[in-house]
């Protein structure tokens, strides 16, 4: 059996939207870990892992900000597998976002 992983971390694609405008689709997989305070009066730290895909539509990074109660949490991804089927996925969310489809 072989893994259908994708060895690369980012890759590049282009389209034609519906309305004529050319894109330029550039995904890139992530795997990141982050730190948060356990509570706001201790150096108690957690680790959180995040790994999924962030896609950029002609420079315009999806997912979108998310909001939580600290702020912008940018560590919001498209928890598509690592395969090429899930960077597909992940492309099909960002352009439904972005109210985009392409012929």
């Amino acid at each position: 059996m072989s893994d259908k992983r994708i060895n690369c971390s980012s890759r590049t694609s282009r389209a034609i939207a519906d309305n004529g405008l050319p894109l330029k689709i550039k995904t890139e997989w992530t795997d990141n870990d982050y730190w948060e305070r356990r509570h706001p009066d201790t150096d108690d730290l957690k680790c959180v892992n995040v790994a999924g895909w962030l896609v950029r539509i002609n420079g315009k990074k999806y997912p979108r900000d998310n909001y939580a109660d600290d702020g912008v949490d940018w560590t919001y991804r498209y928890t598509a597998p690592n395969t090429e089927k899930g960077r597909q996925t992940a492309i099909r969310r960002a352009l439904g976002e972005a109210r985009l489809t392409v012929w």
